[in-house]
């Protein structure tokens, strides 16, 4: 049990805790130290308590603990996420810069991620090049078992499969095992959520654009999701552009549909949602492409 010191200092660092908030009354202060650099071990019962101090349950420290390397690279996830919200493209680059050499497939990954944030800001995702992005695309394919690390990678990396039909349908599924691997991770669900439905909205994005009109599938895809039973309120804000997005092409009355879109994105802006400006982009994007398809299809 060794080892298991190293992930509880991760997680600890992670949730900027003190040592002294962590371990006060249960282990002394010099035999922190070993026991984080992964030199002492320690009795089960003082280990349930750190956990209970870190708000953790056993499972999640356990699956945590099996996957301390992928854990790692959440933390710099985080990071990307924050840079990429505060459009901060030099930390974006630095963070690109320092793993793209890396010797493992897992940083590499973590480089494509930085660089598909820089392009995604401010570009059209569908046009992005393959090619910086190709480490990650491997990583997702190859990885049978994905972590968190995989699930959150993938809102932004599916654009990657735009042109690989088989790849993308593969990703999607361990995508939703994923998820529903994680309803009962409480520290993770929120996260868990707001990423599949964004990778759900990315998905009909990319069959609506690649002109796969499959109805049957996208409404299938966007009902597995179940995002009206999401506890996250952006992840139910995104489920249910999701889903009028999908109406704007295949539902029966489209004058209605648009005003519900523009009510909705009226809603968003009222309420200063960061989503306002990238959903109605995506609607004005869609909206002459769904007029198109409704006249030569009859609609």
């Amino acid at each position: 049990m060794k080892k298991i010191g190293r992930t509880i200092k991760l997680i600890r660092k992670q949730k900027k805790l003190t040592q002294k908030e962590v371990y006060a009354g249960i282990i002394s202060r010099n035999f922190v130290s070993k026991f984080e650099n992964g030199v002492n071990s320690i009795e089960a019962e003082k280990l349930f308590a750190i956990l209970k101090r870190l708000g953790m349950s056993l499972n999640e420290f356990q699956f945590i603990h099996e996957n301390n390397e992928k854990y790692k690279f959440n933390t710099v996830l985080n990071e990307i996420d924050i840079a990429a919200e505060n459009q901060n493209y030099d930390k974006l680059a630095e963070i690109h810069a320092q793993y793209k050499d890396s010797l493992s497939l897992d940083g590499q990954a973590v480089a494509a991620t930085a660089y598909i944030k820089i392009y995604v800001h401010g570009h059209n995702p569908l046009t992005m090049s393959v090619g910086p992005a190709y480490p990650l695309q491997e990583h997702l394919k190859i990885d049978a078992n994905w972590s968190f690390f995989e699930l959150r990678s993938f809102v932004d990396g599916i654009f990657i499969f735009r042109k690989d039909s088989l790849g993308l349908k593969l990703c999607m599924n361990r995508a939703f095992d994923t998820y529903f691997k994680y309803q009962n991770f409480i520290d993770l669900k929120a996260t868990a959520e707001q990423s599949m439905a964004s990778i759900v909205l990315n998905y009909v994005q990319i069959q609506l654009t690649n002109f796969n009109y499959n109805s049957v599938d996208l409404e299938r895809t966007i009902k597995k999701s179940d995002y009206k039973s999401m506890r996250n309120f952006s992840a139910k804000l995104t489920g249910e552009f999701t889903k009028l997005l999908c109406e704007l092409y295949f539902g029966n009355n489209q004058e209605r549909i648009i005003f519900e879109c523009h009510n909705f994105l009226q809603m968003l802006k009222k309420l200063e949602s960061p989503d306002y400006k990238v959903f109605q982009s995506i609607y004005n994007y869609h909206l002459p492409y769904s007029q198109s398809y409704r006249r030569n299809h009859s609609v």
